[in-house]
C-alpha cells in the first residue's frame, strides 16, 4: 500500500544542482496542489550527463508510491546553459551587424566594470573579431531602411560559411525598431548557409545594441547544447513510459514549454536559483521575504515585496549582461560544499572559506569517497550540528573522524610553515579543528552579512522588515547565525527546505516576458502612445498564449521603464494590468509620474518635481497559473531523541535533539537545540525559539523574560 494520499494527479519539479539532483513531487487534483503532501527525493547529481542523474531520480521518485500514469507535468531546472557559458563550452557562432559597427563587441558599453580599479579588465567578447561580419543595412529609430550601397547577401554567405560557424546571429542597427525586416535577413541567409541563423531583434527588441547583440550571442551559442540535453532528457522519460507536458524553468521565477525553451534557451540560464524564490512567493504569499539558498557550492539571496519577487533587468551572465528580466538573485557567500583553507599568500597565513567548492566528487571529507580537503559540511560534523548518522535521514552516513582530521591539518598550516612538522595527537587534533570551526562560521556569517545589507540598501531597505527563507541542503543549518549577524529577527524554514527549488519548480507558472522601446515624455500628451504600445504587446502575448496554452486564463501585467530628462539609469514603474484578452490598461500619466517620483526619493533619497519624466521601454509579463498551491491546516509537531554537544559561537553547548513527529510532544522548543530533519538540519542558538508552523519550521529571537512566559503558557 502506497505511504501516501491516493490524488488524482501529481506535479513533478526536479532541480539539478552540482552536489545533489532534488525531486519534489507535489499531489492534486489540478486545481489544488497538496503542499503538505509532498514527496521528496535526491540523488546524486553526475556532471558528464544530468540527464542520468535525472532518470535516476525519476525512477527512486516513482518506486516511494508515485504512480507513473498519474503524473500530470514534469518542471525542469537546469543551469546546463550557464555552465556552458561560464566553461566556455558553446558552439562557434558568427555575427553579421551594419557596416561600421564591426567592433561592438570590443566597444561594449565604452566604459571600464569598476571605474577607480586601475587593475580592471573590460569583459572579454563573445566571439573574435574575425567571426564578426558586415551588412551596408540600418534602420532609424522609426524602424525605417536607412539607404544601404551593398545588399548582396549571397557574398556575405561565402564569408560565413569560410568562418565555418556552427551558429549565425544577425544584429543590425536599429534591429529592434524593424524586427519583421531584421527577420527576414536572417532567414534569406538561412536559406543560403543551410546552418541556424538568428535574429537579434526577433530574441528580444529592445534598443540598446551591446546588449541586445550579447544576448543572442549567448542564446545562439547554447541552443546546440540545450536542444541535445532537452532531447536526451525526452528520450530517457519516453524510456521511463512517462509521456505528459515538459516544462522547462525560466530565469524569471516561471516555466515555459519545452518546445520554448528549444527555441530561446537563454530563459533557462539562472532559472535554478529563481525557483527557490517563486516556491516562497506561493507558501507565504504577501510577506516581505529575504530568501537564503545555501546549497553546495554558494549561497544567493533573493528578495521579495508583499510576496512579489524582485526582478532585474541588469543581470549578468559572468561578465556579460542579461537583459532579459530575471529574478534578482545575488551570490552572497558560501556553500556546504566550499573549500575551508589556509591562505599563505600574504605575511601570515590566514583562513578563508570558498570560493572552491569540492564538488560532488569527491565532495567533502566527512563522504568518505577520498576527498581530503575540508568543507562547511566538515565543520558542521565536527561541531555536532549535523549528525553524522542521520544526514539524509541516515542514507547518506558521514565519517566525523575524517571531516576532524581535515579541519585539523588546516589549523596546523595557518599555525606554522614547517612542512616537515607532524601531525596533531587525537586531543590536539579536535582542539584546532574547533578554532578552524569557529573561524570558518565566522568568516562564511560575516561575508553573507555583508553582501546582504548591500543588496538590500540597493532597494532602499532594511533587513530587520524582512524574514528570512532558509532552504537548500545547508540554509537551514546557518540560517540563525545569518539572521544573528545581519540583524533579522525571524527564520522560517520550509517543510521541503533540502528540495525548495524543485518544489519551486513543480508549481511555477507559465510565464513570459516582451519588451517594446519607447522614448517619450510621460504625460497626458503621450498617454496614447503609451497605450498604443501596451496595446501592441497585448496582442503578441495573446498570440503567444493561443500557441502555448490555449484554454487557459493569463494575467498580464505592464510596466514602464522611467527615467529623469537626461538621467542615464531608469526605474521600472507599473502601468496597470489586465486578464482580459484583447484589453490594455488605460495609462494615468499623472498616476505614473507620481509613482516614479516616490520610488526615485525611496531609493535615491529625492525627488525633483521639475524635472520631466521619459521612458525608454514599455514590458509586458503574463503569467498563467497552473493551480494554486495550499498547505494543510496542521502545524510541524517536534519530539525529543536525545542530545549531543554542539558548538557554533566559540564554545560547546548540551543540545536538545528534536525529530518532527505526528506524535511530537511540543509545539515550540527553545534553543540551544538542533532538529533533525531528513533534508537538512535546523540549529537553533540559544537565545532564539523553533514554533511549528503549517508550512514548515519559524524561528525567532526572544528575549528570557518572552522565554518564561512561554513557559507559563504552556
Amino acid at each position: 500500500m502506497s505511504p501516501h494520499p491516493p490524488a488524482t494527479a501529481w506535479r513533478i519539479g526536479i532541480d539539478v544542482g552540482g552536489t545533489f539532483t532534488d525531486l519534489v513531487a507535489v499531489p492534486g487534483a489540478g486545481e489544488v496542489w497538496r503542499l503538505d503532501e509532498a514527496v521528496t527525493h535526491k540523488v546524486a547529481s553526475t556532471p558528464h550527463d544530468p540527464s542520468e542523474g535525472v532518470e535516476r531520480g525519476l525512477v527512486e521518485l516513482l518506486g516511494r508510491g508515485v504512480p507513473a500514469e498519474s503524473v500530470a507535468a514534469i518542471t525542469h531546472g537546469t543551469t546546463i546553459g550557464l555552465n556552458a557559458i561560464l566553461q566556455g563550452r558553446v558552439a562557434g557562432a558568427a555575427l553579421v551587424t551594419s557596416a561600421g559597427h564591426r567592433d561592438v563587441l570590443q566597444i561594449a558599453r565604452a566604459r571600464m566594470p569598476r571605474s577607480f580599479d586601475l587593475h580592471a579588465r573590460p569583459a572579454p567578447p563573445l566571439i573574435p573579431r574575425s567571426r564578426v561580419f558586415e551588412l551596408d543595412r540600418r534602420y532609424g529609430s522609426s524602424g525605417d531602411p536607412v539607404p544601404a550601397a551593398d545588399d548582396d547577401l549571397e557574398a556575405l554567405a561565402a564569408r560565413l560559411a569560410e568562418a565555418r560557424a556552427e551558429v549565425v546571429v544577425v544584429s543590425l542597427i536599429g534591429g529592434y525598431a524593424a524586427r519583421a525586416d531584421e527577420q527576414g535577413v536572417a532567414r534569406r541567409l538561412g536559406e543560403i548557409l543551410g546552418l541556424p541563423v538568428r535574429s537579434a531583434a526577433a530574441l528580444w527588441p529592445q534598443a540598446g545594441e551591446y546588449e541586445r547583440v550579447t544576448l543572442a550571442l549567448l542564446d545562439a551559442q547554447i541552443t546546440p547544447l540545450m536542444t541535445r540535453y532537452f532531447t536526451s532528457l525526452q528520450a530517457r522519460l519516453s524510456g521511463l513510459r512517462i509521456d505528459v507536458p515538459l516544462y522547462i524553468s525560466t530565469s524569471n521565477g516561471g516555466s515555459v514549454s519545452l518546445e520554448a525553451a528549444m527555441d530561446q534557451p537563454i530563459q533557462t540560464v539562472l532559472s535554478g536559483p529563481a525557483s527557490g524564490v517563486s516556491a516562497a512567493a506561493a507558501t507565504w504569499p504577501e510577506r516581505d521575504l529575504v530568501t537564503f539558498d545555501m546549497g553546495g557550492t554558494s549561497s544567493d539571496i533573493g528578495v521579495l515585496h508583499a510576496g512579489a519577487p524582485m526582478l532585474t533587468t541588469a543581470a549578468t551572465v559572468g561578465p556579460h549582461p542579461l537583459i532579459m528580466p530575471v529574478v534578482e538573485v545575488s551570490a552572497i557567500g558560501a556553500g556546504g560544499g566550499s573549500v575551508v583553507w589556509a591562505d599563505d599568500v600574504g605575511a601570515e597565513p590566514v583562513l578563508r572559506v570558498g570560493p572552491e567548492s569540492v564538488g560532488a566528487v569527491p565532495g567533502p571529507a566527512s563522504y568518505g569517497a577520498g576527498g581530503d580537503r575540508p568543507a562547511l559540511t566538515d565543520a558542521y560534523v565536527h561541531a555536532g550540528v549535523i549528525d553524522p548518522d542521520r544526514f539524509l535521514d541516515g542514507t547518506f552516513p558521514l565519517r566525523s573522524d575524517l571531516a576532524t582530521a581535515a579541519l585539523a591539518r588546516v589549523a596546523g598550516d595557518l599555525a606554522q610553515t614547517d612542512a616537515e612538522a607532524g601531525a596533531p595527537e587525537p586531543s590536539d587534533a579536535r582542539a584546532a579543528a574547533d578554532g578552524v570551526v569557529d573561524a570558518s562560521f565566522r568568516i562564511a556569517s560575516v561575508g553573507m552579512a555583508a553582501r546582504l545589507r548591500r543588496v538590500l540598501a540597493a532597494r532602499g531597505e532594511v533587513p530587520e522588515r524582512y524574514l528570512l527563507v532558509a532552504f537548500g541542503g545547508a540554509g537551514a543549518t546557518h540560517a540563525a547565525l545569518l539572521a544573528e549577524e545581519v540583524g533579522i529577527g525571524g527564520v522560517l524554514v520550509p517543510s521541503a527546505a533540502g528540495t525548495f527549488c524543485a518544489l519551486g519548480a513543480a508549481i511555477a507558472p507559465i510565464r513570459r516576458d516582451w519588451a517594446r522601446t519607447l522614448r517619450v515624455a510621460v504625460d497626458e500628451r503621450s498617454r496614447g502612445e503609451l497605450e498604443d504600445a501596451c496595446a501592441a504587446l497585448r496582442e503578441e502575448a495573446d498570440a503567444w498564449l493561443r500557441q502555448e496554452q490555449p484554454d487557459a486564463r493569463a494575467v498580464l501585467v505592464f510596466t514602464a521603464d522611467l527615467h529623469y530628462d537626461g538621467q542615464f539609469t531608469s526605474i521600472e514603474i507599473p502601468l496597470g494590468e489586465s486578464s482580459d484578452a484583447g484589453a490594455a490598461p488605460e495609462v494615468d500619466a499623472g498616476d505614473v509620474v507620481r509613482r516614479f517620483a516616490d520610488r526615485h526619493e525611496q531609493l535615491y533619497g529625492f525627488a525633483d518635481a521639475t524635472a520631466g519624466v521619459r521612458t525608454s521601454t514599455v514590458r509586458a509579463s503574463m503569467t498563467v497559473q497552473l493551480g494554486e498551491a495550499r498547505h494543510g491546516a496542521g502545524s510541524e509537531l517536534f519530539r525529543e531523541v536525545g542530545r549531543r554537544s554542539v558548538r557554533y559561537d566559540g564554545q560547546r553547548r548540551d543540545a536538545a535533539v528534536y525529530a518532527l513527529a505526528t506524535d511530537g510532544e511540543d509545539a515550540w522548543i527553545d534553543g540551544p537545540a538542533v532538529i533533525d530533519r531528513p533534508d537538512t538540519t535546523v540549529l537553533v542558538p540559544q537565545g532564539w525559539r523553533a514554533t511549528g508552523e503549517a508550512a514548515g519550521i519559524r524561528l525567532d529571537r526572544v528575549t528570557e523574560g518572552a522565554r518564561a512566559d512561554g513557559e507559563d503558557a504552556c
